[in-house]
């Protein structure tokens, strides 16, 4: 039973984009717009890449592929969501280089806007040391950064910076090395040798820069919050796997705000 777009009311849109993971919002939208016919999936794919600078954020291009798409009434499915984005900008994030996202065998029931099952949800995203480097020297007291990665899981920053009670000369680098960590949900840096003009530091400076430069890659900002889960540093890029920032419960049901505004 093919739907349309009149089907598509506004309320229900507030709620995909209040109960969504880096891609989930996407999902939800496609099962409600789902139909049986190729055309059907065609419009679910055209309007989920309208949808997504909203949801996700701004990119250079989205690409959609809907396959399987079905409705039986009160029960709709799509056996494969895949979606692509390359440069994608994200509050309190480093532009992301690409996102990833994959569904498979979800089955979903409209009428009580819950989600009967998944197969599998994977969300990967790639982040280029050069867009660190500009999101790290936007930040105040922080400039001409550089970042360099060396697998498997190291990084160092090479900055000029200057905070309260530790100024350094324009012309005086410091050289920040480290681990790549995932830390509640967020990518961060350990910090494990500071030096400045080639001589180390104590450690209370240390700490200081710690906190002036984490998180790296923060996913958490609405509507599409997501939790990094696992990094990898690879020589040109860091490889990031994010989840649902909500828990299930959150995710799966209405919230009582949306319902309401019907």
């Amino acid at each position: 039973m093919p739907l349309r777009f009149a089907d598509f009311r506004k309320s229900e849109v507030v709620w995909l984009l209040r109960a969504c993971v880096l891609g989930l919002a996407l999902i939800y939208s496609a099962l409600w717009l789902s139909g049986c016919a190729s055309m059907t999936e065609a419009r679910v794919e055209q309007r989920i890449t309208a949808e997504l600078p909203r949801v996700v954020g701004p990119a250079a291009r989205y690409q959609v592929n809907v396959q399987g798409a079905r409705d039986n009434g009160e029960i709709a499915d799509i056996r494969r969501l895949h979606v692509i984005g390359t440069r994608v900008e994200r509050e309190k994030s480093p532009v992301l280089d690409r996102i990833e996202v994959t569904m498979s065998d979800i089955v979903f029931d409209r009428k009580e806007k819950r989600l009967l099952s998944l197969g599998t949800a994977d969300a990967n995203v790639r982040v280029l040391p050069s867009d660190l480097a500009a999101f790290l020297d936007a930040r105040p007291g922080l400039d001409n950064v550089i970042v360099t990665l060396y697998p498997p899981y190291e990084i160092t920053i090479e900055t000029q910076f200057a905070i309260a009670g530790f100024a350094l000369p324009r012309v005086t680098s410091a050289k920040i090395r480290g681990r790549l960590v995932v830390n509640d949900g967020k990518l961060a840096m350990e910090v494990v040798d500071l030096r400045v003009a080639g001589f180390p530091v104590g450690t209370i400076p240390t700490i200081i820069v710690e906190r002036l430069i984490n998180p790296l890659v923060d996913l958490s900002a609405p509507p599409a919050a997501a939790r990094v889960t696992s990094v990898q540093v690879m020589s040109d890029s860091v490889l990031l796997t994010a989840s649902n920032a909500l828990p299930p419960s959150q995710s799966r049901t209405a919230s009582g705000d949306a319902l309401a505004s019907r």
